[in-house]
């Protein structure tokens, strides 16, 4: 089912359609093919270009439903694609890109289950989960996820610092996947491996550690 305010729009189309496509007694056409095409003579240059021809009304027919159909499928497109990005969940990850160095990315958790008021995802494996509370002024060292896990804030603020400076802050109801684990077979190296965690703003950090 279209939403209302698409077929306000198709039926202000259908009023372009009769406007530019060649019908009986118009002057202007919109058909699909140029050799069809149907300019009257005030068209100037474009005239020169496709010059007038009698085109039967069948063709102006025909170039009035392939107009019609071009611009539904193109508006329905941009709603498919719309309500894609309504089924898919978007997973922030914290993870050590190959220079051994953690970095941030993104991921889509597609939204497969359930309905369309209520979608889920398929169902994923946990170990088990952690609560913590930060106070204001926490601070950590670098250091790496020893065990991948979810962490979701429940409230005030925790800003990540990365080794090249930058640094990434989140809110309550804000989540990043850890996974910044150590690289196999290296040994912890404060400059290059990890990250560091810190409490912002004015109120305690409350987090919970969902582990994988």
């Amino acid at each position: 089912m279209l939403p209302d305010g698409l077929l306000d729009g198709l039926e202000g189309l259908e009023g372009l359609v009769e406007r530019f496509c060649v019908l009986p007694g118009a002057e202007l056409g919109l058909p699909v093919d140029p050799e069809e095409a149907v300019l009257p003579p005030e068209a100037g240059w474009l005239s020169r270009l496709h010059p007038a021809s009698s085109a039967p009304e069948s063709a102006n027919e025909t170039a009035a439903t392939n107009a019609v159909t071009f611009m539904l499928t193109s508006v329905v497109g941009v709603i498919a694609g719309e309500q894609f990005m309504d089924r898919t969940f978007i997973r922030v990850i914290l993870h050590t890109d190959h220079d051994g160095r953690a970095k941030f990315r993104e991921a889509r958790v597609p939204l497969t289950e359930r309905t369309p008021q209520a979608r889920l995802s398929a169902l994923l494996p946990a170990t088990g989960y952690q609560l913590r509370h930060s106070p204001v002024g926490f601070r950590s060292s670098f250091h790496c996820t020893p065990q991948p896990q979810w962490v979701f804030i429940l409230g005030g603020e925790m800003e990540i610092g990365l080794q090249d400076g930058s640094s990434r802050l989140f809110r309550p109801g804000e989540h990043f996947f850890s996974a910044d684990v150590l690289p196999p077979g290296a040994a912890f190296d404060p400059k290059v491996h990890g990250h560091c965690s810190a409490q912002r703003g004015p109120h305690p950090l409350v987090t919970l550690f969902l582990k994988v």
